[in-house]
């Protein structure tokens, strides 16, 4: 029995003593840590970003530990010579990245939050925001804490233009150094003086193709104004949706289609300049209409030499196509539009502009205009008459 207990001692002093020296072997050596672990079988882990000892150390023997507090001597982790080279988020943004203020609105406010799961608090001077000038010029500022729990901030006076930044940390255990988070900031105004033009609150519009015009200013030089645009029947801003599609960048016009027959709608959009900064409009009723008893044009008359056009507005029963041909009074062809597809069961339009087929303005007169529709196998004509006048 002495000989088996002296045997296991002298077994257990190897082990201890060969790991020992294998550790110093690879930290002296420039051999890789991942040798010795695979070969004693340890583990190393980060935890929240942060090199962790604590419960995370696995026996030499392979069998890992209860997950407790477990002390280890200094030399255990000195004899490895390690750093980590991962950096550890303690400071996040409060903020967008890319951000922006306007100067009519306040002071530009950059806020950044201290992030320290461990409670370290930073160091003397920090967090500090280094600020980059349109010009190339930077200045770096101390931030101060705010009421807020644990977030930092600098209030200043900015002309417009466009600024990088960074906010700097680091505490008295934070053994990399400085950490850093980045990003732009714009001083810009916001898209202004939207005036709408249609839809008009006291015409039906056909639920088909209700067209939505407007125009909107910006004092940003090339500036690409993106829209959002909400509808619905509800009078709450809150409860409208936005609409399956939106209007292009930059566009002053959009045409919605679908809708249903004599309803009360509202509309309203979000646009927003190239920097991000947002102008929302007030809210704007209208009313679709139903529909149409008979083929008809409207305005009418109307005046194409003052770049005046009319609508041709038809009823389709049924999926199909239809065009319309415009004779003189003598029964001579002069316009003839495309076929134009229209779904069953609601109103459709055509627009003109009052000139014939090879582009010129018609005379002052009366004509006549042959509505043509094929659906559901069928072939109908209507026709209307409509003035010109100059």
């Amino acid at each position: 029995m002495k000989k088996l207990l002296l045997l296991f001692v002298c077994i257990l002093c190897f082990a201890v003593f060969a790991a020992r020296g294998f550790a110093w072997y690879s930290s002296h050596t420039g051999a890789s840590l991942d040798v010795f672990q695979t070969f004693c079988e340890s583990a190393f882990f980060m935890y929240y970003k942060w090199f962790n000892a604590d419960a995370a150390i696995m026996s030499e023997a392979g069998s890992r530990m209860s997950e407790e507090v477990y002390e280890f001597a200094p030399y255990y982790f000195q004899e490895y010579d390690y750093i980590p080279s991962v950096s550890t988020d303690i400071l996040l943004y409060d903020h967008k990245q890319n951000n922006y203020s306007v100067p009519n609105e306040g002071k530009a406010y950059f806020t950044v939050k201290y992030n320290d799961m461990y409670e370290n608090p930073p160091s003397a001077g920090y967090p500090k925001l280094i600020l980059t000038h349109p010009d190339g010029s930077t200045d770096t500022y101390t931030m101060s804490a705010s009421t807020r729990p644990s977030v930092y901030f600098k209030e200043l006076d900015l002309p417009k233009g466009e600024y990088s930044y960074s906010y700097t940390a680091k505490n008295d255990y934070y053994i990399i150094g400085e950490y850093s988070l980045s990003g732009n900031w714009y001083v810009t105004s916001r898209p202004y003086g939207f005036v709408k033009i249609s839809p008009k609150e006291t015409v039906e519009e056909l639920p088909d193709a209700t067209k939505f015009s407007w125009i909107i200013y910006t004092d940003e030089s090339n500036d690409v104004l993106s829209y959002e645009f909400y509808l619905g029947m509800n009078g709450d801003k809150t409860s409208l949706e936005k609409y399956q599609q939106q209007p292009a960048a930059n566009a002053n016009s959009f045409l919605a289609t679908g809708l249903n027959h004599k309803k009360q709608y509202y509309w309203y959009m979000r646009i927003v300049n190239k920097y991000g900064a947002e102008y929302e409009t007030e809210l704007f009723p209208f009313v679709t209409g139903g529909m149409v008893e008979k083929f008809y044009n409207a305005p009418n008359p109307f005046n194409p030499a003052r770049g005046e056009k009319t609508k041709f507005v038809y009823n389709m029963d049924g999926a199909g196509s239809a065009k319309i041909t415009l004779y003189s009074e003598y029964g001579d062809k002069v316009w003839e539009s495309g076929e134009t597809f229209s779904v069953g069961g609601t109103s459709s339009e055509i627009m003109y502009d009052g000139r014939d087929g090879s582009g010129r303005t018609l005379y002052n007169g009366t004509y006549i205009a042959i509505l043509t529709k094929k659906y559901q196998g069928r072939v109908k004509t209507e026709k209307c008459r409509i003035l010109i006048i100059k």
